[in-house]
């Protein structure tokens, strides 16, 4: 096989490496750098796939293989990052939530990959439920602003609300909310040199001030697809699966 046809390949198993590399660093007690390691294998995610397409490399066995780096990186991960920085929290809940979580992800996965075997069509340009994505990223993001707060301001506000933002994570998975998938526009028209910039736009946008621009560029995509979503509900509820 040539080089570019094992490329979205190489991309998904960088994306369940960071997850693993994710987990031994929260073990080990580098949680920022966990974090870190979980928005990075966000970015391959968002790219794996549009480079199967676009190079008329997709199959099953990659889907598949897609689905499983998803669950680690998004599902596991950020599950136990959480635990960990919620260890004065009751383990109860600290660690009912990120079993919850993770459960969530392995469900919106499941569902997802069933949709597809199953045919049902879906709304265009929308995902049924908050993507797994999204929901491990924000996780991630969460851990690393509040290391960039707490080193400034000393507060835990972010560690105390982190519990209760997780949960209701993991609720928007399963849920059938719709939410405008951005993504989209990332196309085949535009063509392999198009989606090679926007990578490199991306990694310079998050150079600069990483932290905040990091929490600012998923919480507009939280509060603005996803009302965009529940705005567009009633017109595409016929669409959605029962």
């Amino acid at each position: 096989m040539k080089i570019k046809q094992k490329l979205p390949t190489l991309l998904t198993m960088g994306n369940i490496m960071c997850g693993f590399l994710s987990i031994m660093c929260v073990l080990n007690q580098r949680l920022e750098l966990a974090a870190w390691l979980i928005i990075v294998a966000m970015i391959l995610d968002g790219f794996d796939g549009k480079l199967a397409r676009l190079m008329n490399t997709a199959s099953k066995t990659g889907a598949q293989l897609d689905s499983m780096a998803d669950l680690v990186a998004f599902g596991i991960a950020p599950a136990i990052l959480m635990t960990k920085m919620c260890n004065n929290s009751p383990i109860v809940i600290s660690w009912g939530v990120g079993l919850f979580f993770m459960m969530c992800t392995a469900y919106r996965l499941a569902r997802f990959n069933a949709q597809k075997e199953e045919g049902i069509q879906l709304p265009r340009h929308f995902f049924t439920g908050l993507p797994s994505t999204l929901a491990g990223g924000t996780v991630a993001q969460l851990c690393i602003l509040h290391h960039f707060i707490y080193t400034r301001f000393g507060t835990d506000i972010i560690v105390n609300s982190l519990p209760f933002i997780v949960f209701i994570l993991g609720v928007f998975m399963i849920s059938k909310i719709p939410f405008f998938d951005i993504t989209c526009k990332i196309g085949k028209r535009q063509g392999i040199k198009a989606v090679i910039l926007e990578f490199s736009a991306a990694i310079v946008y998050f150079i600069i001030t990483p932290e905040l621009a990091l929490s600012s560029a998923l919480s507009f995509y939280l509060i603005i697809c996803g009302a965009y979503g529940i705005v567009k509900g009633k017109q595409i509820k016929g669409a959605q699966p029962v």
